[in-house]
């Protein structure tokens, strides 16, 4: 099969050697960058296009680009078959650019690292059954864990994900932040946070919760609230504020 990479970004450079490394040929890399396409297409022994231009003998397109760029990108695009990676747009908007279209959305952050895809879960939708398949046979290569999932539950996985990765390591960078004030390094909270991600997956979540909020103990709570305020982290109160709040109403309720 060969699969041409539309982006050179971090999910286009780990699908792409994901899918080197599963024996499929990535016969071409189209990329405005031309710094990361070309490098990624060398490695990946693949041609490299600033433009879009998809070889004729391309069995499916991959467009790995922001989600704000897909549906321009895809007016650009005919093809045996296309998908982009994007945990919140639908497929419908690549219906005019195949007979088969759909979505693999790998749930995890990427970087330049690459990641082990083995457990790695994948969500795949696509329009038909049979291309269904296609992409559940492709991507089975790489992970045991494929699920076939619709628009309106990515929805809510995205958002989700949302939350326990982006917003928490927000928290960590915050957390980070005071602790610099004190010249106190970051790893010194690597224990109380791996025991807490440890207990988190495999335990009671809300049964897990810990601290200030939820004993209501409220001198604490006003403690961390003067020492916020008497220091150039102000734009925290209300960060502080609304997660304490929110364990209050949810152990409430």
């Amino acid at each position: 099969m060969n699969i041409c990479i539309i982006g050179s970004g971090n999910i286009s450079t780990n699908l792409g050697f994901e899918l080197k490394k599963s024996k499929f040929c990535i016969n071409r890399i189209c990329s405005r960058n031309e710094s990361t396409g070309k490098k990624l297409a060398k490695k990946l022994k693949a041609d490299y296009t600033k433009k879009i231009q998809i070889p004729k003998e391309t069995d499916l397109v991959i467009i790995g680009v922001p989600d704000d760029q897909i549906q321009q990108v895809s007016k650009k695009i005919k093809s045996k078959a296309v998908i982009h990676t994007s945990g919140t747009k639908k497929i419908s908007i690549l219906k005019k650019c195949s007979e088969n279209y759909g979505v693999v959305w790998p749930i995890q952050t990427f970087s330049k690292q690459k990641v082990n895809f083995k457990k790695l879960p994948i969500c795949i939708e696509a329009n038909n059954k049979k291309f269904e398949k296609v992409l559940e046979k492709i991507f089975k290569k790489s992970s045991h864990s494929i699920f076939q999932i619709n628009y309106e539950t990515r929805k809510i996985l995205h958002l989700s994900a949302v939350f326990s990765c982006n917003f928490l390591n927000h928290l960590f960078f915050i957390a980070n932040d005071l602790l610099e004030t004190k010249k106190i390094d970051f790893s010194i909270l690597k224990p109380i946070i791996q025991e807490t991600t440890k207990r988190a997956l495999n335990s009671n979540i809300k049964e897990n919760q810990t601290g200030p909020a939820i004993r209501k103990d409220l001198q604490t709570i006003e403690k961390h609230l003067r020492i916020l305020s008497k220091t150039k982290k102000k734009k925290y109160i209300d960060i502080y504020k609304s997660i304490t709040n929110s364990i209050i109403s949810s152990n409430e309720n």
